[in-house]
């Protein structure tokens, strides 16, 4: 699909612009914080954790502008408001994380819009023969945007969240123009295999595209679509722990409890997804089958983050009730039995609440990657660290020690809430996760198959099959070239 005023091969300048000036481009939905401890999530920590790694290959940031990040040195300027395309981003966050979303009439117009702003805002400040690495949902048709203006940039595409099912993709009525906004990447980098092979389920059964390999034929190239999860930032999570103040603020946490026992923490924002209301559930059983005393056990709750849909709106009402009416059953006048704080974190807030809790509940109900744990076993170090995840998350066998359980499951979810209190024997401690690598050797290898897929020749462009619906696409057949026949040796062959 082409944006008004697009013409295909043209490179577009601006004032003030000066061609060739960054060999790396990272672009996002926000700039990042400049410093990763200031950030809020753990995709915006880790970019910002990247600045001097981007900043040593002449790189710069690009993200659509929302009227409060301050004018720095190497952000890019782009022209517009990206407030509206900020509900479009919204709406495919939603549909990513399994929500029900209704994308209204003419959504899709300034999305377009603010992905062509910024494509025309890359395309004039990248070098020649410079990558382009672009993150989050907001910005699905920048590759095949830059492709057309500039041809000559490696372009890699990386979504943090699990791309859904091809069933749920395809409802959407501009789902062809967003597929092919992200094939028109070189490389396509997803959190985890379940992701990859929805998407090239789309591609290829859906869409008709030939798939094989880990790859998507588009015209005469190739897009490699890989899983290359973001590695949790424990070594940041570790120096955090080691700073006076943040051991002080724990320790004023700890305090404020006035609990005796473990404490368990929770931590979760506005999505269903997330499970929130089933840790309460299985808490609120947990107390009624154990019956401890109040101040010899107790949950934090950390909600993060506004409610941006009507149905996150209904969870944090939800949530809101099933904690006062925990707190009116099992509480005792001047000792809560769950603590709720609705605020969000900055990382050395976050790393004060690891070390003032015992043991952290991560459970969401959808298939997805979990930082949470990793940075909690690292935060806690020594101490000992008690972990309850998801069997449906795919990271819940990365953490050897850690109570699995299916969240959708009450009664085994009390159970292994019970395990982690140490009502059952003493609480099983996660051990340290495998060797993750750091973000900055994470980071080059993405951008080594993002050059390498851009630097392979093109290939004939593959036969397209038409799509069969309710039926996976048989291979491509060879195709068969019939000769004629020579007669035999001193055999007469008649002509009538």
């Amino acid at each position: 699909m082409r944006v008004p005023g697009e013409r295909a091969g043209s490179v577009p300048r601006r004032a003030g612009d000066e061609r060739g000036r960054y060999d790396l481009i990272v672009a996002g939905e926000r700039v990042p914080a400049t410093d990763p401890d200031d950030s809020v999530d753990h995709v915006d920590a880790a970019l910002a954790s990247l600045r001097p790694f981007v900043a040593a290959r002449r790189g710069a940031w690009a993200a659509v502008p929302d009227g409060t990040a301050p004018a720095e040195a190497d952000v890019l300027t782009t022209d517009g408001d990206g407030d509206e395309a900020r509900l479009g981003s919204g709406l495919l966050r939603s549909l990513y994380h399994h929500q029900p979303a209704e994308f209204p009439p003419g959504w899709f117009e300034p999305y377009e819009h603010a992905n062509h702003a910024l494509a025309r805002a890359v395309a004039g400040s990248a070098g020649p023969g410079g990558t382009v690495w672009v993150h989050g949902h907001q910005l699905q048709l920048l590759p095949r945007m830059l492709r057309r203006m500039r041809p000559d940039l490696a372009t890699a595409v990386h979504l943090h969240s699990a791309f859904p099912p091809a069933e749920s993709f395809s409802r959407l009525p501009e789902h062809r123009a967003l597929l092919a906004g992200l094939l028109g990447a070189d490389v396509v980098a997803l959190p985890h295999h379940r992701a990859v092979d929805n998407l090239l389920d789309l591609a290829g059964r859906v869409h008709g595209l030939p798939v094989r390999d880990g790859q998507v034929a588009v015209g005469n190239r190739r897009v490699r679509v890989l899983a290359c999860a973001l590695p949790a930032d424990t070594g940041g999570m570790r120096r955090l722990t080691r700073l006076p103040r943040v051991r002080e603020r724990a320790a004023e946490i700890r305090s404020a409890l006035r609990v005796d026992g473990p404490v368990l923490l929770s931590i979760g924002g506005w999505d269903p997804a997330d499970a929130v209301e089933q840790r309460l559930h299985a808490f609120d059983r947990f107390l009624a089958e154990h019956r401890p005393e109040p101040g010899t056990v107790a949950l934090l709750h950390v909600a993060c983050g506004e409610p941006r849909t009507p149905e996150e709106l209904e969870q944090r009402e939800l949530v809101d009730r099933h904690i006062a009416k925990i707190n009116g059953t099992h509480a005792s006048v001047g000792q809560a039995i769950v603590h709720y704080v609705r605020t969000g974190p900055d990382r050395r807030e976050l790393a004060a609440l690891y070390l003032a809790c015992d043991g952290l509940l991560a459970t969401p109900v959808h298939h997805g990657t979990l930082h949470g744990p990793h940075e909690f076993v690292a935060a806690r170090g020594a101490r000992g660290a008690t972990v309850v995840v998801s069997e449906l998350t795919s990271g819940a066998t990365d953490l050897p020690g850690a109570i699995t359980v299916n969240p959708h499951d009450a009664a085994a979810f009390a159970e292994a809430i019970a395990r982690a209190a140490g009502c059952s024997g003493p609480a099983p401690q996660a051990g340290i996760a495998p060797h993750e690598p750091a973000l900055d050797v994470w980071a080059e290898h993405v951008l080594a198959a993002v050059r390498a897929r851009a630097a392979a020749p093109t290939v004939p462009r593959p036969r397209r099959v038409p799509p069969v619906p309710g039926h996976t696409r048989p291979p491509l057949p060879e195709r068969t070239v019939l000769r004629p026949v020579p007669p035999e040796p001193g055999r007469r062959t008649d002509v009538h």
